[in-house]
């Protein structure tokens, strides 16, 4: 035991001689597609005759991420799109709503207001508004109800519908 201590302690530090062979291989031989770098283009000789590497992109992988990216330009700018008609439809909806309601103080604050449709246009925000007004009996003695709708050149825009005394 002492003795093999000996020769363990008189060893070279570094690699056994396995792996000094194995290291010598590895180098004496061309390197094997495992080992190859994966984005590299076969050498070639260049002007001067030696041999180059080139690295970059094939045609088909420029073509692939080209295509990603217009597929995702083209879902960006159908986003804007819908985002633009929508707040187009918000805002119709908004000052419709404006003009119902102007028209529903109106019909709760006249003295007066009998049975029947009523309708005419009024302008606001630079637009002009079709209104309709029905004013019907309920089953409550003395109440009527009123629905105001209100339009615009693309369609019905709001509605509102309010309750109040026969005569105030």
């Amino acid at each position: 035991m002492i003795v093999s201590l000996f020769r363990a302690s008189r060893r070279k530090p570094g690699p056994s001689p396995f792996a000094r062979q194995a290291l010598r291989d590895r180098h004496s031989r061309a390197p094997s597609a495992p080992d190859r770098p994966k984005n590299r283009v076969p050498a070639f000789a260049g002007m001067n005759g030696k041999s180059e590497t080139r690295q970059g992109f094939t045609l088909i992988e420029m073509l692939v991420a080209l295509s990603v990216f217009s597929l995702a330009a083209m879902a960006l700018l159908n986003l804007s799109g819908e985002n633009t008609r929508s707040a187009s439809r918000v805002e119709t909806r908004t000052f419709g709503g404006i003009v119902a309601e102007n028209l529903a103080v109106e019909a709760a604050t006249l003295p007066s207001l009998g049975e029947g449709t009523a309708s005419g246009q009024v302008e606001l925000a630079g637009r002009r508004w079709r209104w309709t007004r029905a004013v019907t009996a309920t089953d409550v003695a003395g109440m009527l109800r009123v629905d105001v709708r209100v339009s615009d050149a693309e369609g019905q825009a709001a509605e509102r519908t309010l309750f109040r005394p026969r005569n105030t």
